[in-house]
């Protein structure tokens, strides 16, 4: 029962908004991945049956902090006890402008389920769940396609109409391991050669693709699209390195994007202004194993693996023996051969030749 992954205010929410006429309704990743057996926090609910925002509004406020997204889309934001709830009115967009901005919106709360979830990208996030009445709406039949595995759009004209969708096809099914459906895929062709899709932000295109590389088992999936698309072009043993890669991900979502990004960096120099990113992926494609370290990677055979222990030690580098404020109490004067004799210690530290404070002084005397 998808209610009983549902936090108790949120229920309280949902019966509040009953209460009040309206007809509230889960929507999108939640319960798709209800269907999916994943573990989800994306609340988005869509309210039917309500007017005016400010309805909606008035009913929410006891509950927490709201934030208005945008009046025109009908959207709030809702925080409280700890998680964000989005409620929406439903919609029919019609495009009318460049970009992911250029649609003129129509909110109705009167709209059938299935008249507004046609606005949706595919199948699978039009399903949706009527809290009142306690059940499944399927109007575009996503439960089959998620049985088989298959992801497929909704509508040809508006799909084609926000050109990130092929980027969230290709995202999508490297997370869930589905096959694109082949329609699907010769619209997403075309769309690369529509003047929409040249307005995509870096940013935007960067979230996909930290979704394809950290919710993925096998990006190899959403990138081989990309290939097929000839929007990147990675050979076979690329994409079995990102596959390994991935293995090696932890709870530290910008630890595992420089290992993710360390296979493909060509790709990130396009899609990402993020220069501490860019350091970081330089740096340790430029280490060298310190010869301290050396009897820790005698055994390693995969060079993924190796890259995620060069990140490690990279990560944990010791701290100098010997620093600046200590050559000054021996008596020497800050000059520039202070950087060339700090450098030459902190190499002998990390060859193993001086293990200590001591011995490096001594070094130096």
């Amino acid at each position: 029962m998808i209610t009983k992954k549902l936090p108790k205010i949120l229920i309280s929410i949902l019966n509040k908004i009953t209460e009040h006429k309206g007809t509230p309704f889960l929507v999108g990743g939640m319960v798709r991945d209800h269907f999916l057996k994943i573990d989800s926090k994306d609340y988005d609910i869509e309210v039917y049956g309500l007017n005016r925002l400010e309805e909606l509004s008035l009913i929410l406020k006891e509950f927490g902090d709201i934030n208005i997204v945008g009046v025109s889309f009908g959207i709030l934001k809702l925080k409280t006890d700890g998680i964000e709830i989005d409620f929406s009115f439903p919609r029919i967009e019609n495009k009318d402008g460049i970009g992911h901005n250029g649609f003129e919106v129509k909110v109705d709360g009167n709209l059938s389920y299935k008249e507004a979830s046609r606005r949706r990208d595919f199948t699978i996030n039009s399903i949706g769940y009527n809290f009142k009445d306690n059940c499944f709406l399927d109007p575009f039949n996503g439960l089959d396609d998620l049985n088989n595995r298959v992801l497929k759009h909704i509508d040809d004209k508006t799909f084609i109409e926000d050109p990130l969708r092929l980027y969230r096809a290709v995202q999508f099914c490297a997370r869930f391991n589905f096959k694109l459906d082949n329609c699907t895929k010769s619209l997403c062709k075309s769309m690369i050669h529509l003047s929409d899709f040249n307005s995509l932000s870096k940013e935007r295109i960067f979230e996909e693709y930290r979704k394809l590389l950290l919710k993925s088992k096998k990006p190899s999936i959403g990138l081989e699209l990309l290939n097929e698309f000839k929007l990147i072009q990675l050979d076979i043993k690329t994409l079995q390195s990102i596959d390994t890669i991935s293995k090696y991900k932890r709870n530290d979502e910008k630890y595992n994007l420089v290992l993710m990004f360390y296979f493909i960096s060509e790709i990130l120099e396009n899609i990402s202004d993020d220069k501490r990113l860019k350091k970081d992926i330089l740096l340790l494609k430029e280490f060298n194993i310190p010869k301290i370290y050396l009897p820790k990677v005698k055994n390693i055979i995969s060079n993924e693996e190796l890259i995620s222990v060069k990140f490690d030690m990279l990560k944990n580098m010791p701290l100098p023996l010997v620093q600046g404020r200590d050559l000054i109490k021996l008596g020497h004067k800050p000059n520039k051969e202070f950087k060339i004799i700090l450098d030459s210690l902190y190499k002998l530290q990390l060859d193993g030749k001086i293990a200590s404070k001591k011995e490096a002084i001594e070094f130096i005397e």
